[in-house]
């Protein structure tokens, strides 16, 4: 901002001589109306003039200043300078700053899609895969999981998917929670897991294991491969030569399909249909843009935006107000 120019004096003028309420005073010296003799004599106040009841007032009366007589002595220090913004411009912003909070606490923004507000939170709660179970016991893992097992595994996954590229370590941050005195454990068998040859060596010996007897190594491949089923069913990765992917989710509502399509000629758009068994909504967001629909019956929704190769984006599903299933499109570069 140009401290010189930029703010309009009538602006100023209004802001700074527009009357504050009491929290919003400024500190230091308060100034108070002037009080006549007879009230003064009545409750016992001080009248006597001070010179100092405001900085950079004089309170003293010119003898030209009567009653009936409203003449100014052309002599007298304004109030303050309009033309020194220098002085007045860090009032003017702290009067700035506490009208946007007002406002902004009064009517806060919504999204365009938005009717009033929401809450979107930060971590998945504990239950909320219940919605999802029919699919998590349909993973393609050798031994079947207790439910409380697949529920945390769940919602480990949802927040990984989007904050580590890396495999390995997405596994070992998925289960870690589930054995937390196994750093060297994890880390081992991640590598064993990531592996495509391992998974498919391994399926048959580990169908003959149940969890609940399970090693802990047992245990943490079978949390593992679940994991990695897991973020594969979360994953859509399109490009100019693989242009599109579908995933498909079973809900106790029925089947959410998600599809991913990518046209590089002419304009690089990237397309997601998605159809919700129940009514529901979606938000995509991409390099700090975001986009959203929603709909009331069960139905498709379809959302397009400029990907460039490379590109990155979140897909939210929410059903019936339930907290979403997060999914993870990869523009890929060929």
């Amino acid at each position: 901002m140009n401290r010189d120019s930029d703010i309009p004096e009538d602006i100023l003028l209004r802001l700074l001589l527009e009357p504050l309420s009491t929290d919003d005073s400024p500190s230091g010296t308060h100034f108070f109306p002037a009080v006549d003799a007879e009230t003064a004599e009545l409750e016992g106040l001080d009248t006597a003039p001070t010179s100092q009841v405001y900085p950079g007032f004089e309170t003293s009366t010119p003898a030209s200043a009567t009653p009936g007589n409203a003449a100014i002595d052309s002599n007298d220090t304004p109030v303050f300078d309009s033309g020194d913004l220098s002085t007045v411009q860090p009032h003017f912003e702290a009067l700035l700053k506490r009208r946007l909070r007002q406002e902004i606490t009064q009517r806060p923004p919504l999204f365009p899609w938005e009717k009033g507000l929401q809450e979107y939170p930060d971590t998945l709660k504990s239950g909320t895969a219940s919605i999802w179970l029919d699919h998590l016991k349909n993973l393609s893992v050798p031994s079947r999981l207790p439910e409380e097992v697949l529920s945390d595994l769940f919602n480990q996954c949802q927040q990984a998917v989007h904050e580590i590229r890396q495999t390995g370590r997405r596994l070992v941050v998925a289960v870690e929670e589930l054995f937390p005195d196994q750093p060297q454990t994890l880390e081992y068998i991640a590598g064993l897991v990531a592996r495509p040859a391992y998974r498919s060596a391994q399926t048959q010996t580990l169908a003959q294991v149940d969890y609940a007897t399970a090693s802990t190594p047992q245990q943490v491949a079978l949390a593992m491969l679940a994991a990695q089923g897991i973020f594969e069913a979360l994953s859509l990765t399109v490009s100019a030569t693989n242009p599109t992917q579908t995933q498909t989710w079973l809900a106790t509502a029925g089947a959410l399909t998600v599809q991913a399509t990518y046209q590089a000629a002419p304009d690089c758009q990237l397309e997601v249909r998605v159809l919700l068994p129940t009514s529901g909504s979606l938000v995509l967001t991409a390099l700090g843009d975001t986009l959203g629909s929603e709909r009331t019956t069960p139905g498709e929704l379809v959302l397009r935006l400029v990907a460039a190769p490379g590109a990155v984006h979140r897909l939210d599903v929410s059903l019936e107000g339930e907290t979403p299933l997060s999914f993870q499109i990869v523009v890929a570069d060929d």
